[in-house]
């Protein structure tokens, strides 16, 4: 008997060994990332995707099954292989993607490895593989080893290529079966099918078996421990100290690849899903991805400089973002006119109303509202809950202000009570909202009046009509502050009801003493203010004044408010939800842009859970978030490109080279397009942009999207193009993205031709003074020529012997000693005289030719060196000192 419970015994202990590891994965945590997908839906080549990577401009790189994919965030850029263009991309099935330490991007594909040529857009093929030893050119993965090398695998053969120099080198053969290959403590680290994890040495050349796996090959090093990861399973001699072990996966799941996201914990991909492993607790959370088994076969992890992982599957890519604003959607009935009026949290779970179609209930443990069936007496038909109150006094603790009176329900045993509500004119048996008070009773509206209600039993206690003092108010919220109960009406704005002595009065506005003409939907106390929800926007009330402030009217109708623990103030709107600051008095809008379902919010519809979560529902369900996630502002600006440069002209466009900082356009090329983009995974529909073309726009433009900037006809001259983009949450990148753009002159406005301009034009000038003084010269001479043609025949000298001699019969003058020769056509006068002396009463037309004579030039034939011959035939002689007044 002992022996027989012995073996009972051990055969209980085996069994448990075997079923405690499985049953510690039963419990194994899940996890949402809440990620954004990409498919071909969305531009992507091919849903099967290898490899992911970020290059140093921001853009993020896809290799998938048929393409290479860039992705900026709002569309997809695909390159394919063309057998027409040699400078394509040498296969379609791209496997892999790595960069180099100068941020060159290198690509492994089915046919070869090539280098993305990023001015170029183009792909170039530095090596033929099968020149080289290797089997085939198909890689399936690379890493970037020491000194720039790139290695790389292919068909189970393990390999490198050293760009600077280009050697190619065989590390590991086929027959060997390589399958994994990672960089780890300068060393190559390759794992096998058969288990082996091998090292290889590229200094030494040494290869050594440093350890033994299983069941599972798969290797990997992390970047925030530094440390080789390899396989639970493995038997090794290696230091500890640099390496870390594989968790065990949930029913013996064999990992794939690992990615450290921080320094605690790791994402490992299978095909079976992907799993975080906590590296301190030693805990595995499986994440949440769908139930596909396609997008549960990973093929790539990596994370982006901005923090962001992706996630390569069989389906497509998965995107999550630490700053992207998650909001939780809840359908209540279904997923078209899901309008939630009404709710209500307690310490069993959220109540809500379908509006029109029953009660729902959601368990603080359930994932799913769900119907509260409800006895046939019910009022159900046509029925609409505006409001709740958990009333533990009551034996019906569920209190709901309904289009029927006050409902109370007790949602255990699903006995409820109606109980009617006086009226009085039009006030009809009808209830808006309820307040709860810390004594025996309760305040409950009708439409035109409020009334007290015992908590215990449902009697109503005394009511308060109104409607003298307001003509159709339509209540729609009451609350207590003190001594007062502040009344919210439809259209009439705001009242007080002083408790004590029952006086009703109007509560206007702070300025102007004015009535505030609105409907007021919601009512929210926090210290000493009482903040308004109007169709106005936001109001406050400061209790010690009694007067209304706008605080925010921004043109949205503000339906219900609430405030987080951190003080901050959250109202759902008619477009939205948003978050008031009450220090610094900034708001932050929320819309479907950031992943909201509901585009307008209804009264009456927000909570706040114990857990801090807020709640809102809608006119398509229910929103929650955790506001601490929602307000967490995402640090990272945009990286800003300028992604391209079309000019546009009369019947064709073209492209400009990628990346230039710089272009010269001839003026007939003046009307231009500039394509600017901002990176920023984050919500990037919120992404805003500013850009401005100095020179000629006179200030900056704004944009909500990377949309073209297009110039008409720029002027002849040099402008800058500047473009800057901020974040989701509004944090600029201020040094953005520029290109400087000149527009060349024609030819004929060109500076070479304007130094020609002034050089004709000075010409012209100078040409054009010599001319008048040419016209001066030759008047001149005129006039001289008749003032000596005129002295010629007027004048006559008379010599000291008294003997007149006319000038125009006068041919020369010869100086002999004291005397004087004045020699005429006719005959010789003698005079006793000195040339100096008659040389001066001689009018112009006489000049000295020679020491000894003057000549008169209207006599001159001919002249020559030394000599001037007179009519008829003197010679007389020409002196070198005065041939100037010759000439």
């Amino acid at each position: 008997m002992k022996k027989s419970w012995q073996i009972q015994h051990n055969i209980f202990l085996v069994v448990l060994l075997i079923i405690l590891p499985f049953y510690s994965f039963a419990q194994i945590v899940q996890k949402d990332y809440h990620f954004k997908s990409i498919t071909t839906k969305d531009g992507l080549s091919n849903n099967v995707v290898f490899d992911i990577l970020q290059d140093n401009d921001g853009f993020i790189w896809m290799a998938t099954n048929n393409g290479l994919n860039r992705y900026d965030g709002y569309s997809i850029k695909t390159f394919f292989h063309s057998y027409q263009d040699s400078t394509s991309i040498s296969s379609n099935e791209v496997r892999a993607i790595i960069k180099d330490e100068q941020g060159h991007l290198w690509i492994g594909t089915k046919n070869g490895l090539n280098r993305y040529n990023k001015e170029l857009q183009s792909f170039e093929t530095p090596i033929n593989l099968s020149d080289f030893y290797f089997l085939n050119q198909n890689i399936s993965s690379m890493v970037l080893g020491e000194s720039g090398k790139v290695w790389f695998s292919t068909a189970n053969t393990i390999g490198f290529f050293d760009p600077k120099t280009f050697e190619v080198g065989l590390a590991y053969t086929k027959e060997e079966n390589a399958i994994n290959i990672v960089l780890a403590n300068e060393k190559v680290w390759i794992s096998n099918l058969q288990g082996d994890i091998i090292s290889y040495d590229n200094n030494t050349k040494k290869r050594v078996t440093e350890a033994k796996a299983m069941s599972n090959n798969a290797i990997g090093f992390g970047y925030y421990s530094k440390r080789l990861w390899l396989p639970s399973d493995f038997k090794t001699a290696i230091d500890t100290s640099v390496f870390r072990r594989f968790p065990r996966l949930p029913n013996n799941i064999l990992s794939r690849r690992l990615l450290e996201i921080d320094a605690q914990k790791s994402l490992i991909s299978t095909n079976n899903g992907l799993f975080e492993y906590d590296y301190c607790t030693k805990t595995v959370s499986k994440i949440h991805l769908g139930k596909s088994t396609l997008i549960n076969q990973i093929r790539s992890l990596y994370k982006d400089d901005f923090g962001g992982i992706w996630v390569g599957t069989l389906a497509g890519v998965l995107h999550y973002d630490p700053y992207r604003k998650v909001f939780k959607h809840d359908d209540i009935v279904d997923e078209f006119e899901d309008i939630a009026m009404g709710l209500h949290t307690d310490k069993e779970g959220i109540y809500t109303n379908a509006l029109g179609k029953g009660i729902y209930f959601k368990p603080d443990n359930s994932k799913k509202f769900k119907e509260i069936t409800l006895p046939k007496t019910f009022p159900q038909q046509g029925i609409f809950i505006w409001d709740f109150e958990t009333v533990p006094e009551s034996n019906f603790p569920l209190w709901m202000s309904t289009n029927k009176g006050l409902i109370c329900l007790n949602p255990k045993t699903l006995d409820f009570k109606q109980i009617d509500i006086p009226f009085k004119g039009k006030d009809g048996n009808i209830s808006f909202c309820l307040l709860d008070t810390n004594q025996d009773f309760l305040w409950v509206s009708s439409h035109r009046a409020i009334h007290k209600v015992r908590k215990k039993d449902g009697i109503l206690v005394i009511s308060f009509p109104l409607d003298d003092d307001i003509k159709y108010p339509g209540i729609q919220k009451i609350i207590d502050i003190g001594d007062y109960i502040f009344i919210a009406t439809e259209s009439r704005g705001l009242f007080s009801f002083h408790i004590n002595s029952l006086k009703i009065s109007k509560v206007n506005l702070k300025d102007n003493k004015q009535e505030l003409e609105t409907s007021i939907w919601d009512l929210f106390v926090s210290g000493s203010t009482l903040w308004i929800g109007t169709n106005k926007g936001l109001y406050s009330l400061s209790l010690d004044a009694m007067e209304i402030e706008p605080v925010l009217e921004d043109n949205q109708v503000v339906f219900s408010i609430i405030q987080d623990d951190s003080g901050l103030l959250w109202a759902g709107t008619d477009k939205g939800i948003k978050a008031y600051n009450t220090e610094n008095k900034s708001v932050r809008y929320y819309t479907t842009a950031n992943g909201l379902k509901n585009t307008e919010f209804n009264r009456k519809s927000v909570i706040k859970t114990d857990d801090g979560r807020l709640w809102f529902g809608g006119v398509n369900g229910i929103t929650s978030f955790n506001p601490n996630t929602i307000r967490k502002d995402n640090p990272n600006t945009p990286y800003v490109h300028i992604k391209n440069l079309q000019v546009v002209t009369s019947d064709s466009t073209f492209n400009l080279p990628y990346a230039q900082k710089k272009v010269v356009l001839p003026w007939k090329h003046n009307t231009i397009e500039i394509d600017y983009v901002g990176l920023n995974y984050t919500n990037t529909s919120q992404n805003k942009y500013r850009y401005k073309m100095e020179g000629h726009d006179p200030n900056w433009v704004s944009a909500d999207k990377p949309s073209k900037a297009r110039y008409v006809r720029l002027p002849v001259g040099t402008y800058t193009f500047k473009v800057l983009a901020s974040n989701n949450d509004g944090k600029w990148n201020k040094n953005g993205d520029s290109i400087e753009i000149e527009i060349a002159p024609p030819i004929w406005r060109t500076k070479a031709a304007y130094a020609v301009y002034v050089l004709v034009l000075y010409s012209l000038i100078i040409l054009f003074k010599r001319l008048k003084k040419y016209r001066n010269r030759i008047k001149e001479v005129e006039q001289e020529k008749e003032i000596i043609a005129k002295k010629v025949e007027e004048k006559f000298i008379v010599l000291n012997n008294k003997t007149k001699v006319y000038l125009k019969d006068l041919k020369y003058i010869k100086a002999a000693g004291n005397y004087l020769e004045f020699c005429t056509e006719n005959k010789t006068i003698t005079d006793r005289n000195k040339l100096k002396i008659v040389e001066e009463k001689l009018p112009p037309n006489f000049i000295r030719t020679h020491r000894s004579y003057i000549v008169n030039k209207n006599h001159i034939v001919s002249a020559n060196s030394i000599s001037v011959t007179i009519r008829p035939d003197v010679e007389t002689p020409l002196s070198r000192s005065f041939k100037g007044s010759l000439n």
